[in-house]
């Protein structure tokens, strides 16, 4: 054989060999980030409303089962709260554990606390907001915002920052 064409052969087998060791790399899912920068509430005649502006990775929690969860407690007796499941409407409740805020031990128990709210409920949701209309039960006065959301296969709680706010009296 021609060591010319023995030479281009065996350079051509080692990037064959090259070229098949080497595998695409491909992405993996990594916990979305959750974080609050800003929170307002405003009141009209007959409605409240609470606008959460922050990073709320919308394709990783649609795509990657993370149940979005908007929770608004009062802070002035630290116990109450209505907790917004963007899959299945709002809930309100009174907790004890929330009188020193939300930690990521007491995400997953809240889940399953509280009654339904049918005068709450998500207004808009968007990439980078979440608007939340307060029941008509929930006390004028300061309160906290805070988002998270749980791992559907078993990870840690995702919380983002507590937000302070003043909701305003229904005239």
């Amino acid at each position: 054989m021609n060591p010319r064409a023995s030479g281009r052969i065996a350079r051509v087998l080692l990037l064959a060999v090259a070229m098949g060791a080497a595998s695409p790399g491909f992405g993996g899912a990594t916990d979305p980030t959750l974080a609050l920068s800003e929170v307002s509430a405003e009141s009209g005649t007959s409605l409240r409303l609470v606008r959460l502006v922050g990073v709320f990775p919308s394709q990783d929690l649609v795509q990657l089962a993370y149940p979005l969860q908007v929770l608004v407690r009062e802070t002035g007796t630290g116990t109450g709260y209505v907790r917004y499941d963007l899959a299945s409407g709002a809930f309100v409740g009174q907790s004890a554990d929330l009188v020193d805020g939300l930690d990521p031990g007491e995400a997953a128990a809240l889940v399953g606390e509280g009654t339904a709210a049918p005068d709450a409920g998500v207004a808009f949701l968007g990439r980078d907001a979440v608007e939340v209309l307060l029941p008509a039960s929930f006390p004028a006065g300061p309160a906290e915002a805070q988002v998270f959301a749980l791992d559907a296969v078993g990870g840690p709680p995702i919380l983002s920052n507590a937000v302070a706010l003043t909701v305003g009296d229904l005239p």
